[in-house]
């Protein structure tokens, strides 16, 4: 028998020692795979109902939120269509943002205007709703913002084939406004000419309430117009128990 007592100095008593209890293996974590909600598209359609007349203009952002524009702020909607934020009034839009409903639109100012002429570029974007001018160029996207500054993108702006401008040689006696013509539409496509329909008898003002319409929305459907809206350039279109609002342009009357 061993005596704890005789146990010289600097060694270790097996009485000493910690018993410790064998570990079980660890068990190998499965992944988990994260699914998209297919919800987010039919939320944002409830909040563009409810605001689309109240607002002064409605984006959908890039990063797959929403902004509703009002009177005094802008509120801020989670891609699930939860409210998160309330954020300043007139935020600043990026060219791959879509308008999907503008009541007030924004015009450019001098330095702005003065900027264009100084880059000497054929044509520009000019969306409505947004501020901005946008001019693409291969590889890259330029905006102009209010305050003149000159920004970078790296991605496809989102516009309708109205918006796009051309320049003409600005003479010295006349003010540069004045030199700013809509692009012949034959000659220019859209980037997202695939989502709009070539339709030149879309006029503001063909277009009826109970009109029968074809369009693009998750694949081509059919509806009817039930309200007309922001000087006819927004129709509302009911289909399969769906109802949301599109620019006129990407509508086509049927018989």
């Amino acid at each position: 028998m061993i005596d704890k007592n005789n146990i010289i100095l600097g060694q270790v008593s097996i009485f000493d020692l910690e018993f410790v209890k064998p570990q079980k293996p660890r068990e190998k974590l499965k992944p988990v795979s994260i699914i998209k909600s297919k919800g987010n598209d039919n939320k944002f359609t409830e909040i563009i109902n409810l605001y689309s007349s109240a607002a002064a203009r409605i984006v959908k952002q890039v990063c797959g939120v929403l902004l509703v524009e009002l009177e005094d702020k802008t509120l801020y909607f989670n891609p699930d269509g939860v409210q998160e934020l309330e954020l300043k009034k007139d935020m600043e839009l990026m060219p791959a943002d879509e308008i999907l409903v503008v009541n007030q639109d924004r015009d450019l100012n001098f330095i702005q205007l003065k900027k264009l002429e100084d880059m000497r570029v054929n044509q520009y974007i000019k969306r409505k709703g947004d501020a901005n001018i946008i001019i693409t160029f291969p590889g890259k996207t330029i905006v102009i913002n209010q305050r003149g500054w000159v920004l970078e993108y790296h991605q496809k702006p989102r516009y309708h084939n109205n918006e796009l401008f051309i320049t003409e040689m600005a003479k010295k006696s006349t003010d540069l406004a004045n030199n700013v013509t809509e692009i012949d539409r034959n000659i220019t496509k859209s980037v997202n000419e695939d989502t709009e329909f070539k339709n030149d008898e879309n006029e503001l003002g063909n277009l009826q309430v109970g009109d029968k319409v074809e369009f693009n929305y998750d694949g081509p459907q059919v509806g009817n117009i039930t309200s007309i809206y922001n000087n006819g350039e927004t129709v509302n279109i009911v289909w399969n128990h769906k109802h949301t609002g599109f620019y006129y342009k990407c509508v086509k009357k049927i018989s």
